[in-house]
C-alpha cells in the first residue's frame, strides 16, 4: 500500500504489518477526525518525536560510527 511498502496503492492488502487507507480511516472514524486531520496529526507528532528520537529515525547517526541500532 502507498502509506507504507511504496506499492502507490492505497487499499492493496499487503500483509499484516503494513498500513492501509482503510486503517487510517478507522483511526480517524475512532478519534472523531477527518483523514486529513488525522494525517496532520501524525506529520506533526513525526516532527516532534524525531527531534527527541533522531536516533531512531535514523537522523543523526554518523555512517560507520557504530551506533546505529
Amino acid at each position: 500500500m502507498c502509506l507504507t511498502c511504496g506499492c502507490m496503492d492505497a487499499h492493496l492488502e499487503m500483509g499484516e504489518a503494513n498500513i492501509t487507507y482503510e486503517d487510517l480511516k478507522k483511526a480517524a472514524d475512532e478519534n472523531g477526525r477527518s483523514v486529513e486531520e488525522t494525517m496532520d496529526i501524525f506529520e506533526r507528532t513525526k516532527a516532534k518525536d524525531q527531534a527527541r528520537h533522531a536516533q531512531e529515525w535514523g537522523k543523526g547517526v554518523a555512517v560507520g560510527s557504530g551506533d546505529r541500532p
